[in-house]
């Protein structure tokens, strides 16, 4: 997809499964597994659907899936693919870890920050992207370093620290453009600072929306997750996004959908919002 300078490509950056309670909150199973059917363990199968902006300058990657260097315990509790599948889908556009120079983040929870560090060989962690700038939004940097007990098991910090100790954080606020035609837009909801990035052009734009609208089942202003910290502003500013993204004809990526990449929203009388125009994921 072209998005005036921008070529965007979707990345897999893993699957992995989790309780169908915590995808759906308080949407009662019986209605939810019509459209995300649990396997025997309650658990939901998603995608960590990550992006990749070119403008012939840089190389953005937007958010990193889980990584490689999870435990096996770990990669079973989740149900998690082997290897390291952002960096197999970057080779599958011919794309070294060295090529990527920004990575931006939704939010820094396991399945979008994991795959920005990486174990060497002697087993110690290093950035994945040696050569990236690791963007953030300021108070989601804030509340991932922060060592509050209720917020530990939320940001594993192997993700975290390693590039703070190579000094390759930097962290924004508000909505001014990171990069010509590519600026944020901080949500909130998810988490405090979970932030979404748009895409414009004098043509067409895409919204890469995160964990406030994860799959096309949570366009239902309702749907949302149970990890939701602030489950209202999630509410409202998802509303306010998907009516600007139909109005506008804006593209939205979401980032879990096991199914589609990409799609466009339209204004429904009776469902608030459908998809339209989709484009599915291919791996």
């Amino acid at each position: 997809m072209k998005i005036g300078r921008w070529q965007l490509d979707p990345l897999h950056g893993g699957a992995f499964s989790i309780d169908g309670g915590a995808a759906f909150g308080v949407v009662p199973k019986t209605v939810w597994q019509k459209v995300h059917p649990a396997d025997e363990l309650n658990r939901v199968r998603m995608t960590c659907n990550c992006l990749l902006a070119r403008d012939g300058n840089h190389s953005v990657l937007i958010d990193t899936g889980y990584g490689g260097k999870y435990p096996p315990m770990d990669r079973k509790a989740y149900n998690m693919e082997e290897g390291n599948p952002i960096l197999d889908a970057l080779a599958r556009l011919a794309v070294r870890a060295e090529d990527v120079n920004v990575v931006l983040f939704t939010h820094l929870h396991f399945d979008h920050a994991g795959g920005a560090t990486r174990r060497t060989a002697d087993r110690r962690l290093e950035p994945t992207f040696p050569n990236a700038r690791y963007c953030v939004y300021q108070k989601e940097w804030e509340d991932a370093v922060s060592q509050s007990p209720e917020l530990l098991a939320a940001y594993p910090q192997n993700n975290l620290e390693p590039l703070e100790r190579a000094g390759k954080i930097d962290c924004f606020e508000g909505t001014t453009e990171l990069l010509p035609g590519l600026k944020p837009l901080r949500t909130g909801g998810h988490t405090r600072g979970h932030t979404a990035f748009l895409f414009e052009s004098s043509t067409e734009s895409a919204l890469f929306i995160g964990d406030i609208c994860p799959t096309q089942a949570h366009i239902k202003t309702l749907w949302n997750m149970s990890y939701d910290t602030f489950l209202l502003e999630t509410r409202r500013k998802k509303r306010k996004l998907l009516a600007t993204a139909a109005e506008r004809g804006w593209w939205v990526f979401l980032p879990h959908d096991p199914l589609v990449f990409a799609c466009r929203v339209a204004a429904h009388p009776a469902k608030e919002f459908v998809t339209t125009d989709v484009i599915n994921r291919i791996v």
